[in-house]
């Protein structure tokens, strides 16, 4: 009964987001509406699906999902507040979509705080994340796992070979607050592009860079319009996969159990095939034209550094948190 109960709350908003009878997906009563909003065969996409069949097989079917593909209900940051608001069940994403409502978590889109996906894996299971997870259950949402992927690199229309070539650059930023401080702090021009425009912005000029993770990045065909790929490695992406608190509290406790066990499984997993597509990404990209080189990254650092008292005073995380994860 709890399913009918929660589709029929969430019925408005699927409704007008063209989901129920049969419009995008076949949506039931007794359905979870979950969504990665990253394109059909990403990442992400395949990790939602990963978690879905896991779920469906440890479940024995009693857990169901209608698995809306796409932006069909808008952009991650649209759906993150569907996700608290109760109209959207799952998001399968990253965690830097909780910025708006657990602030610290705007330490991740910060470059260059962590050493390598150990030293971010360490701190998601470190007492550090405790009231990360804690914030985010009171916004709404539960992060059911999370794990690091790849690292994100710069795709640029000219070449870079050092901090100096970047002054001034226009540069594709998230609708992040800490992405677009951190690219301010390290001289360029930041420009917000959503995430599905940054082909066409690139190509016609509108930023002459853009970054990300090699995967995400090629899938978008970043490197045609954008061939100078620099290992910046300034970020490590992640995945999570997080549900509405309300959804999570009308199930029973093995049927809680089964989603956190799947989305760690589909998380690792998620992990595991991304450090794989690194070399293969960045090998195709040079098979197709496109120039992988290093840089000289201590100047990126030392500019990073320098910022983080500015932004602690600002609130964009608390006081010595970025101490503290440089500690562990």
């Amino acid at each position: 009964m709890w399913k009918f109960e929660r589709a029929r709350r969430q019925a408005p908003a699927l409704l007008a987001a063209g989901v129920l009878f049969g419009l995008v997906g076949q949506a039931s009563a007794d359905s979870l509406i979950i969504t990665a909003t990253d394109p059909i065969g990403s990442l992400k996409d395949r990790m939602c699906e990963h978690f879905i069949d896991d779920v469906k097989d440890k479940s024995g079917g009693e857990i169901e999902f209608n698995f809306v593909q796409g932006e069909a209900l808008g952009s991650a940051g649209s759906v993150m507040e569907q996700m608290i608001g109760g109209s959207v069940d799952v998001f399968c994403n990253e965690l830097v979509w909780f910025a708006d409502y657990v602030p610290n978590i705007q330490i991740l889109g910060w470059g260059f705080t962590f050493r390598d996906p150990d030293h971010m894996a360490t701190f998601f299971e470190s007492d550090l994340f405790d009231p990360l997870e804690e914030r985010a259950i009171e916004q709404g949402a539960r992060i059911l796992a999370a794990q690091p992927t790849q690292p994100r690199m710069m795709f640029t229309r000219e070449p870079i070979t050092s901090i100096d070539d970047i002054q001034d650059l226009k540069m594709r930023v998230p609708q992040l607050k800490s992405y677009l401080e951190l690219w301010k702090a390290l001289g360029t021009r930041p420009t917000q592009v959503a995430w599905a425009e940054v082909y066409l912005a690139l190509s016609t000029g509108v930023v002459s860079a853009a970054e990300g993770p090699p995967t995400d990045a090629m899938g978008q065909k970043f490197h045609e319009v954008a061939p100078n790929i620099t290992r910046t490695d300034h970020l490590f992406s992640t995945v999570m996969i997080a549900i509405n608190e309300d959804s999570f509290q009308a199930l029973t406790p093995d049927q809680q159990a089964i989603l956190e066990a799947s989305a760690a499984e589909a998380t690792k997993w998620a992990r595991g095939i991304a450090e794989e597509e690194v070399s293969s990404m960045l090998a195709t990209a040079s098979e197709e034209g496109a120039t992988v080189s290093g840089i000289d990254k201590a100047p990126f650092q030392e500019r990073s550094r320098e910022a983080v008292e500015r932004m602690e005073a600002d609130g964009l995380w608390r006081q010595g948190l970025w101490s503290d994860i440089q500690g562990l």
